[in-house]
């Protein structure tokens, strides 16, 4: 049987572990090559040790918070394939030091700090990539949202910055989708509240069913962008 990614070269972001890790597996067994970025060299190179005896993985060591990040990043997909077919924005940070219910009481640097992670840095990384994705095949960039950025969560109290954040990346993919309309696909995916790092060891779900959402989002028709998806269904920003 035809796997369903196969020959796509996927770079892909926070793949030490959480939805990264799960998704990189999904996307490799599927048959995709899978360049994967990390700024925890540790745990990059302990999922690097699992990832690559099932198919083509390369580990990619950078804080995508370093301005000149993206610009190493492009030039090591140049070098490796000349061309890119998936960007998968997943890596995103969540600072919730005694969950604070709004932003006076969140630290000072909370919110800066989560716009740049969370939409500054997948920002930079797009602009970056944009050439080799060009050159790809029905090229497609997926950025990772969240319900709490939706336009009800948006409305809600906690996590005020990381809640901002999502909502601002989802504006990002409306944008991005309608200037690069016909060349290159651009949706939202929202992996749910999963057991993770981030999500915390009291959700519900789990980074394994994200990752198969995540598959059906990298292999939605080419003609299927500016939409926001969980659970293989397209629902509301």
């Amino acid at each position: 049987m035809a796997r369903r990614l196969e020959d796509r070269r996927v770079l892909l972001t926070g793949v030490s572990r959480g939805v990264g890790y799960e998704t990189a597996r999904v996307f490799l067994r599927e048959g995709a090559s899978v360049v994967g970025v990390s700024r925890d060299g540790r745990r990059l190179a302990r999922a690097a040790g699992l990832l690559e005896p099932l198919g083509d993985f390369k580990p990619l060591h950078e804080d995508l918070n370093d301005p000149a990040a993206p610009r190493r990043i492009a030039e090591a997909v140049r070098l490796r394939w000349g061309a890119l077919d998936v960007l998968f924005n997943n890596a995103a940070i969540l600072v919730n030091r005694g969950d604070p219910r709004t932003f006076e009481d969140e630290p000072p640097d909370t919110l800066a700090r989560t716009l740049e992670a969370n939409v500054i840095a997948p920002h930079r990384l797009v602009l970056s990539l944009l050439p080799l994705l060009e050159r790809g095949l029905e090229p497609r960039i997926v950025n990772v949202g969240s319900g709490a950025g939706s336009d009800e969560g948006i409305r809600l109290t906690g996590i005020a910055s990381y809640r901002l954040s999502k909502w601002t990346l989802h504006g990002m993919t409306i944008l991005l989708a309608t200037h690069l309309a016909g060349k290159v696909a651009v949706n939202a995916f929202d992996p749910g509240w999963v057991k993770t790092d981030l999500g915390g060891p009291n959700a519900p779900g789990s980074p394994v069913d994200s990752a198969a959402g995540a598959l059906d989002v990298v292999t939605l028709p080419f003609s299927t962008t500016g939409k926001n998806w969980k659970d293989g269904r397209d629902i509301p920003f």
